[in-house]
Parts: C-alpha cells; sequence; structure tokens
C-alpha cells in the first residue's frame, strides 16, 4: 500500500505516535508544511517538529518532507537544511494559502489502495475561504483533508474545509491537555484513513466477532477470531464507542454498557489488546487493533464485555408537528419510542430521515427543549450519518443512558414537502454537458460545487439520458478568486450513486446559501461502453471484465464493485447469474486504460451502459484494481451449470 500523505504543521512538540493497527502493512511519503507565525524568531520551537516528522516516518515507513513556510535557509540550524533522506526539509517564503493554492497533484501509478491525506494545522489569521476552490478539488481527486487548529476558532470556519465527518478529521489544540495528546489523536485519525483502504485485508485477519456467556447473542464476553483462531477481548481500553460497533456487527441494537473486569468469566485463550473505535464503524475490523498474544502471566488481565439492544433500529416517525414532513423525530429501538439528542444530530441525519419520510430537501432542524421524559425513556446521544443512506436505520446510532442529553434539547426537523422535480444543464458545449440547475417547488436553484461529488454526477448523468459521468478531477495551480461569490438556496445532494434520479437522494435546503467553490459543472458521456468482454477465465462466463469504451478496450476498478454490477455483466455476456464478484485482479491484471473507475448497477439493467457509472482518464486505481466476475453457464436447455472456477 502506497500512501501519500499531505501535512501542515505549525506548530508541534516530541509525541511518539501509537495507534495504528498491528499486522496491517502501511507506507507513506509526508509532506509537512511549518508556518513562522507560532515560532516567531525562537528557531529552537521547530525542533518539536523535526522530532514529530521523524516519528511520522518511523510510523509509516516512508519518506518525510517538511516545508519550513517563510522561514530563511540562511537563519536555519545545519539539521534543517537536509534535502535528502528519510526526512528532508525545504524552507520557502509562502504563506499557507499561498501554498495550498500553488499546490500540484495528480496521481502517480503505483501500488493499489493508496490513501491521500491533507492534513492541515492552523494557527495563524489567513482568509481560509480563498482556499476552498482548491480544497473542494483535493477533495474530489481522492485527498482525505485534516485541520489541527492553534487558536479558538469557531467550527463553521473549517467546516467546509475538513473531510467529513469533522469528528475525526477536526481538531482544536485548546481540547486537550497537552499538544501531544492533540497530535498524537490526529495520528490515530491518520491511521484509521490509510487503513480505510485496507478493509478487505483487516477483514480477512479479524474476521467475526461473537459474544459469550451471556444468556444470548446481544450480551456477553466479546470473543473474537483473529487470524483463523479465537479468542478475546482486553478490557484495559474498552469503551462504549468500541461496543456499539460490536452490537451493530452482531445486528444489534446499540450498547447499553461497556463493561470490564470479566464481568461474564475469565476467558482463555490468546488476547487481542484493544480495538479503537470510533462508534460509527460497521465492523470491529475496521477499528485500529492492538497486539494479539498469549496473556500476560505477570500482571492480572480481564475480558470486555457488552450488554446490546436485543433488536436494531425499527422504524422512524415525526410527531407533534404540522404536517407529515415536520415534527419531532423518534425512532423505534426495542419497541420503544427514542428521540434524538440534538448536539450529534446534523443536516446530514436530517436529511436522511426527510428522505425515509417521502418528505423533499431538509428545510431546517429545531430545537425541541423537553420536560421529564419518564421512566424507561432512553435517548439516542450520537449518530451518524453520510447523507447517502435511504433510511436512519442505515446509519450508526447510540444509546447512550436513560439520562437526558445536555440541557434536554431534541431534535425536530421541518422537511419540504416537494421533492427537485427537473434538472438542467446550462452553459454546455452539448445536452450532456454543462452547469448544474435543479428545479423545486417552481423555482431553479443552482448548485454549489463543493459538496458535490461523482455519486451525485453519475445519478444525474443518467437521469439525463446521457451515460457516464467524466470524471475531470486533477488539481493544478490556481490563482486566487477574489469575486463576489454567487448564492442559492440549495446547500447539499448527498447520493450514492445507484437512485434513477437527484430526487431519490437526499438533500438539504439553505436560504441564501454562500457557494464559495462556485457552480457544479457536469461533463457526462455521450456513448457508453458499447461492449464487454470477460478475459483470463477458464471459461467464456468467468474472467477480468474489460469494456470498450473510446474505440480501446479497458477494465473496471473494484472500488464500488459488487454483486450487482457483476449480475449486470454476466446477463449482458449471455451468461447466467453472477455467483461471485471477485476484485483484487484476481484473474491478472489488465494492461491500457482503467475506464470505469466506480459502477452503480442496481442488478436489473440489462447492459453495463445502462448503469451509472464514472470515468476518468486519471483514475486513482491500478490494474491490481481490476474487477472479475464468475458467472454460471447457461446449457443447451437454457439452465445454469455450476460454477467451474475454484480458488
Amino acid at each position: 500500500m502506497s500512501v501519500f500523505i499531505w501535512l501542515l504543521l505549525i506548530a508541534g512538540t516530541a509525541v511518539h505516535i501509537e495507534g495504528c493497527s498491528h499486522g496491517v502493512h502501511r507506507s507513506a511519503e509526508i509532506l509537512v508544511y511549518t508556518d513562522r507565525f507560532q515560532f516567531h524568531d525562537h528557531l529552537h520551537d521547530l525542533e518539536p517538529v523535526r522530532r514529530f516528522a521523524e516519528e511520522l516516518q518511523n510510523a509509516t515507513n516512508q519518506q518525510v518532507t517538511v516545508h519550513l513556510g517563510m522561514y530563511d535557509v540562511k537563519n536555519l540550524p545545519e539539521h534543517f537544511r537536509i534535502h535528502q533522506g528519510p526526512v528532508r526539509f525545504i524552507p520557502q517564503r509562502s504563506y499557507v494559502v499561498d501554498f495550498i493554492n500553488s499546490m500540484t497533484w495528480r496521481p502517480q501509478p503505483g501500488p493499489a489502495h493508496r490513501s491521500h491525506i491533507l492534513i492541515l494545522l492552523m494557527t495563524g489569521l489567513d482568509p481560509y475561504s480563498f482556499m476552498k476552490p482548491k480544497i473542494h478539488k483535493l477533495k474530489r481527486a481522492g485527498v482525505e483533508i485534516f485541520v489541527m487548529r492553534f487558536r479558538g476558532f469557531e467550527n463553521y470556519e473549517f467546516s467546509d474545509i475538513v473531510s467529513y465527518p469533522p469528528k475525526t478529521h477536526s481538531y482544536n489544540l485548546l481540547d486537550y491537555p497537552s499538544l501531544g495528546r492533540a497530535l498524537s489523536a490526529l495520528a490515530r485519525s491518520v491511521c484509521r484513513s490509510i487503513e480505510m483502504k485496507e478493509k478487505k485485508a483487516k477483514k480477512a485477519l479479524l474476521s467475526q466477532v461473537r459474544l459469550a456467556d451471556g444468556g444470548d447473542r446481544c450480551r456477553g464476553r466479546v470473543e473474537l477470531l483473529y487470524n483463523n483462531t479465537w479468542g478475546w477481548l482486553s478490557d484495559k481500553h474498552w469503551d462504549r464507542p468500541g461496543a456499539d460497533v460490536v452490537c451493530r456487527q452482531l445486528g444489534c441494537g446499540p450498547s447499553l454498557e461497556a463493561m470490564k473486569g470479566d464481568a461474564f468469566g475469565p476467558a482463555s485463550g490468546d488476547v487481542l489488546e484493544l480495538v479503537d473505535c470510533i462508534g460509527n464503524e460497521q465492523d470491529v475490523s475496521e477499528c485500529l487493533l492492538g497486539t494479539w498474544s498469549e496473556p500476560d502471566l505477570t500482571s492480572p488481565q480481564y475480558s470486555a464485555g457488552v450488554s446490546c439492544l436485543s433488536s436494531g433500529v425499527g422504524n422512524i416517525r415525526l410527531v407533534n408537528g404540522s404536517g407529515p414532513c415536520d415534527g419531532i423525530v423518534e425512532v423505534s429501538l426495542n419497541d420503544r419510542w427514542n428521540r434524538f439528542c440534538l448536539w450529534n444530530f446534523d443536516v446530514r441525519e436530517a436529511s436522511v430521515v426527510c428522505r425515509q419520510m417521502g418528505c423533499g430537501p431538509l428545510v431546517k432542524i429545531q430545537e425541541i427543549v423537553m420536560g421529564d421524559t419518564g421512566v424507561g425513556w432512553r435517548t439516542v446521544e450520537d449518530t451518524y450519518c453520510s447523507g447517502t443512506e435511504s433510511r436512519i436505520s442505515e446509519c450508526s446510532l447510540s444509546v447512550w443512558s436513560s439520562q437526558s442529553c445536555l440541557y434536554n434539547i431534541h431534535a425536530g426537523i421541518v422537511c419540504s414537502t416537494s421533492a427537485i422535480s427537473k434538472v438542467a444543464l446550462t452553459e454546455g458545449s452539448s445536452a450532456c454537458s454543462g452547469k448544474v440547475k435543479v428545479l423545486l417547488d417552481n423555482k431553479w436553484h443552482l448548485v454549489p460545487a463543493f459538496e458535490w461529488h461523482v455519486e451525485e454526477e453519475a445519478v444525474l448523468c443518467r437521469q439525463l439520458g446521457c451515460h457516464f459521468a467524466v470524471e475531470r478531477a486533477q488539481v493544478k495551480e490556481m490563482s486566487i478568486d477574489k469575486r463576489r461569490n454567487r448564492h442559492t438556496d440549495l446547500r447539499s445532494i448527498y447520493c450514492v450513486g445507484h437512485e434513477a434520479s437527484l430526487s431519490q437522494c437526499s438533500s438539504v435546503l439553505s436560504k441564501g446559501h454562500q457557494m464559495q467553490s462556485g457552480e457544479v459543472e457536469v461533463l457526462c458521456s455521450q456513448a457508453g461502453a458499447a461492449r464487454i468482454r470477460l478475459v483470463g477465465g477458464d471459461s467464456s462466463c468467468s474472467g477480468r471484465v474489460e469494456v470498450f469504451y473510446q474505440r480501446a478496450w479497458g477494465t473496471v476498478c473494484d472500488d464500488t464493485w459488487d454483486l450487482n454490477d457483476a449480475h449486470v455483466v454476466c446477463r449482458q455476456a449471455g451468461c447466467g447469474h453472477a455467483q461471485r464478484a471477485p476484485g483484487g485482479a484476481y484473474f491478472g491484471p489488465g494492461s491500457g486504460s482503467i475506464w470505469l473507475e466506480k459502477l452503480f448497477c442496481n442488478g436489473n439493467e440489462t447492459a453495463v451502459s445502462q448503469c451509472a457509472g464514472v470515468v476518468s482518464k486519471n483514475s486513482l486505481c491500478t490494474h491490481s484494481q481490476d474487477a472479475g466476475v464468475i458467472c454460471t453457464e447457461l446449457q443447451g436447455d437454457g439452465t445454469q451449470s455450476e460454477e467451474r472456477r475454484a480458488d
């Protein structure tokens, strides 16, 4: 795994970087940018920067380049003039905004599953809004963006800069007892982001979880199948976020308690030192993992346990409103209605509720001050949605306790009663290109670019009767645009890629929203993938998937590849249903272009050209991620034969 990390560092202290999972391979190229604003003329204050860069280099085993902003090389100590080696330093005369806007970045060839991470540590008073167009391009190109801020800036100043969710990407030094603790937390989040590219490898490492000796499947001691061996989890670092992930993975409701001290009796076998979870992961293997070893008999070790609600998330409703599309949000858990604490319920969560209720875009979130909630009432304390979910049950929910949330303020919402009815492209060179406008409540709205992604683009292109969206995210040098930004009443649209139209996606209205990154401009292909073929298999119904596009054969990336996509390929190839949808160049790597970076088939299409998808001339994928299929073969009588290829 090759990892490309852009690190902007303005203040620091020596810190030992821990937190990346044991047993997971990683490497990184790290760019560090330090700003003189915090250090003034005290060059010894740069020493923590050097130590931090060295720790990052040791953790990721790749070169670290430190850009020393606003420093003159002749005033620097000798060890800050090193231009070669695992850590190198480059003095330069530029502020952070100028540095970001002058950055050039293009996908480089290399191993699969590259992570691209930009970490900004802000202490100055630069006009960060001028970076947003470039930040948007970096995000579109697959860069993960983190922020560490030194002063007490308001969250809204950085809400449009960091990647989602802000909980794991935005850090304020004032929230930590020391700079070392803050940087250590930041490093753990970077590790999580890097390891997201290794989901399959981590799942193979930690493949199953179960609860033992608790009397039912949703209560008991946490046991894990690690490297094909069952063992148990230490309670040393056990907490509620980890408990929520275990409960979610087992199909139970949110956790009621994270239990320590052999609550379900002593365990036997090998022990996993820790799982460090945020709480929104779908699988415990996605958390940061500690060491797996035999128990240390020289010191006492106790097992972790958990008690979960016995059932998952049920229905949702809006109560005490003026109609079906507004009111207090309630969700059914264990046959009881529960309300959402407002503090961790934001526009993405609210837009999913509007979508599930069959309403239009979210209009606003309301603060509902509650009285005594009564015996047995539990509050949903923490909710995480990406915005693309069709139901709140697909999001991550945590029930923390029967106690009221802070100030007993719960979430209410107001949704529009009408959805997006039409879409149009204007000022383009064809009917399949141009600036995006949507019709809502008989009014055309511009669409801001900042939260617009390739998934929304793929849906729009299919809705317009065009073919695949053409990804053009190529980050080049930019100049700062100080022109007055335009406004719109539509803040964001969130699609997963499979929807038939933008009206089926979640969306948010915000009157007078400022478009600091400009309007969305889309280019859709006017020609689809005319033909497909399967290469490298042992029959005509298995092999690497290749599509004929722009008069050349190319491959399909396995980034969003699943059985629904494979079913369509098998159908188009004249075969039976798909049995498997292997990725990772299972049938060997192809050559030439990787035409389809993402594919969004629902499984009922007759040809790949009818699916939504994204083509890219600068794909972030490599041929080690080429997608394949194994289909059943149709016999002479039209029946399907069994799978022929075996591992």
